[in-house]
């Protein structure tokens, strides 16, 4: 399996870098996705205690949490046995890349990225539909901001690596909940990054 851990001034460094297709098609599963969300925002988690939330038997649970562990992306927490066995994060995030040489892994990234950008889409819409029943603080804080950066390449991705910094001091929260301050919610968060077409329409056709 082509997966490693990056280093070095990388604000990626500790991410898990997934570069096998076999790993990026296990994971793009919407059910296997659900499990992780799931318990990255609550911690360990049955697969009793799963099915309850995203639906189905814990019997089809278990066979995803099992499958999701077989990648590394879940371990065993301590306690339990079975159907009953918590399971832990065990990658906290992945750097996945659609660009990558192997035509495999390209593709499979590339549709795992489809299934991330579709569920972050969808979350965005229903946060838009329900926001009223937010507190105003929450509110505050929510929604998008949208930027134009005239720049080269190499500046793009230096904002983006910036950007990561900040949010990169923040991951440990995800893997162990003792971390999280008193009140502390979950936000997504999402940094996209693509070329916008400048030129502008002619009157020529009509």
């Amino acid at each position: 399996m082509d997966s490693e851990e990056t280093t070095g001034d990388d604000p990626r460094a500790g991410v898990r870098k997934v570069g096998d297709a076999r790993e990026l098609r296990a994971l793009a599963h919407p059910l296997r996705i659900a499990l992780l969300e799931l318990i990255g925002l609550n911690g360990p988690t049955t697969a009793t205690e799963a099915a309850k939330v995203i639906g189905g038997s814990p019997a089809n649970a278990a066979y995803h949490l099992r499958t999701l562990a077989k990648y590394g992306y879940l371990v065993e927490a301590e306690g339990g046995a079975g159907r009953e066995r918590p399971w832990k994060i065990g990658s906290v995030a992945v750097n996945i890349d659609s660009n990558d040489p192997d035509p495999a892994v390209a593709h499979a990234a590339g549709a795992l990225e489809d299934v991330f950008t579709e569920r972050w889409l969808n979350r965005a819409r229903q946060y838009q539909a329900d926001r009223a029943k937010y507190p105003a603080e929450i509110r505050q804080v929510s929604g998008s901001s949208h930027f134009v950066l005239f720049g080269t390449a190499a500046e793009a991705e230096q904002v983006q690596n910036e950007i990561l910094q900040i949010m990169m001091r923040y991951m440990d929260r995800i893997a162990d909940p003792a971390l999280r301050p008193e009140g502390a919610g979950a936000f997504e968060m999402v940094l996209t990054t693509h070329p916008i077409d400048l030129a502008t329409p002619t009157d020529s056709e009509g």
